[in-house]
């Protein structure tokens, strides 16, 4: 995995102040769960022509488990990458149940935080909270 280029203390901030981890009524998802997801969003968000996978990183966070990094290509402003991603983000990657989603700007990065679940069978769910960090 290549190193992350987020403000640390910036995701910690933020995400505390979200506080996603309460909207996780169905279950927490974990290992292939996790995975799965990263790979679905990197299946439709990263292109290969303007949006482009860097890395992805779990975290020990209910607030934000799952830190995805994408790099769009140089052309592409800030408000594209923001209506880009929430676009794919509500077309394609959300879970059925149960979505909320935050966007800002810090420096030269866009922070798109979200949450997500479903139910999964009777007992457990699906649920994963995080970011997507796009430069």
């Amino acid at each position: 995995m290549n190193e992350p280029y987020h403000n640390s203390w910036q995701v910690d901030t933020t995400c505390r102040q979200l506080r996603y981890s309460q909207y996780l009524i169905y279950g927490q998802s974990q290992g292939d769960n996790l995975l799965g997801f990263a790979i679905d969003v990197n299946a439709y968000v990263c292109d290969e022509k303007i949006c482009f996978f860097v890395s992805a990183e779990r975290l020990d966070n209910p607030d934000c488990m799952l830190v995805l990094h994408c790099q769009f290509a140089k052309q592409v402003n800030m408000q594209f990458m923001a209506d880009y991603l929430q676009q794919k983000w509500l077309k394609y990657i959300r879970y059925s149940e149960f979505e909320k989603h935050h966007i800002e700007w810090v420096d030269d990065e866009l922070h798109f935080y979200y949450v997500t679940c479903s139910r999964s069978g009777s007992d457990s769910g699906l649920g994963v909270t995080g970011k997507i960090v796009a430069r």
